[in-house]
């Protein structure tokens, strides 16, 4: 299991791997449909450079939060971090955040179970910043091939059910 780090914003160093993973990633492919479905809602990803980093925005929106899983390189602690996955969200009203966008790095997919790991931390992560912000009671998924997924937030809430439960890769495949 890998322990990974979350930013809201990348060193300029990583303006590469995030073109190719916003832009450039062979598994799109597998989230078409639903790529374009959040593009269409709410505007396509630019990455903007600012004095404090690199980020990513959606359309004109100024209120997307952008959240990155980095990974040490190569089980070598002094070397640079390396991106591992990005998701995007945004809170649509008092009590719904939406993920827009969730990618994984091509280095990170080598497996489905590196895959889901990466999807499954930035997922977590989203979640419990959700459970800090008032009146948020559920955070929407929308890249679930025409499915929506609905996590409950709130304490003593019942477990999260996919509206298909069929056994599917589905996180696997999910990228920006």
């Amino acid at each position: 299991m890998v322990d990974f780090v979350f930013r809201s914003r990348l060193s300029p160093s990583h303006h590469r791997a995030l073109e190719e993973l916003v832009f450039f990633n062979p598994r799109q492919r597998n989230a078409e449909a639903a790529i374009t479905d959040a593009v269409d809602r709410y505007g396509a990803p630019a990455i903007v450079s600012d004095e404090a980093g690199l980020h990513v925005v959606v359309g004109t929106r100024d209120d997307v939060q952008c959240l990155f899983a980095l990974a040490p390189a190569d089980d070598d602690a002094a070397a640079e971090l390396e991106l591992a996955g990005i998701v995007m969200y945004l809170r649509v009203s008092s009590k719904e955040i939406v993920v827009l966008h969730i990618g994984v790095a091509e280095a990170f997919c080598r497996s489905r179970r590196s895959g889901l790991e990466v999807v499954s931390a930035l997922v977590r992560t989203v979640r419990a910043a959700a459970r800090r912000l008032r009146g948020v009671e559920r955070l929407t998924m929308l890249y679930l091939q025409g499915r929506q997924f609905r996590i409950a937030i709130g304490a003593g809430a019942p477990r999260p059910a996919a509206v298909d439960p069929s056994p599917q890769p589905v996180f696997a495949s999910l990228t920006t």
